[in-house]
């Protein structure tokens, strides 16, 4: 997802990480481990809505996910961490952009 190869791809991924909720849970997982609920509480979103980001994420390999069986209830919670990333956006990327023909 980091690497766009045309126009439509990268316009995607700005609208994808254009988003401040977005960026915040990666703010909250991007040096630490954390859960669904722990990240809810701390970003002040609903569960339901940070469990579809971070789907998101992880199948566009921005986060990864790790299961951990505690003692308590619930009994299995999933982890998620950030992935070390960097991004660069310049004229010169996106002049090297394909520009399909439906995109005109």
């Amino acid at each position: 997802m980091l690497n766009p190869a045309t126009v439509t791809e990268l316009a995607k991924l700005l609208s994808f990480l254009g988003n401040e909720q977005r960026l915040n849970i990666l703010r909250a997982i991007a040096h630490e481990e954390k859960f669904a609920r722990e990240i809810s509480e701390e970003v002040g979103i609903s569960r339901p809505l940070v469990n579809i980001y971070l789907k998101q994420f992880e199948k566009a390999g921005l986060v990864t996910g790790t299961n951990h069986v505690g003692e308590e209830p619930p009994y299995l919670k999933r982890y998620y961490k950030a992935v070390p990333f960097e991004f660069a956006l310049s004229l010169d990327l996106i002049s090297k952009l394909e520009m399909k023909e439906d995109e005109f």
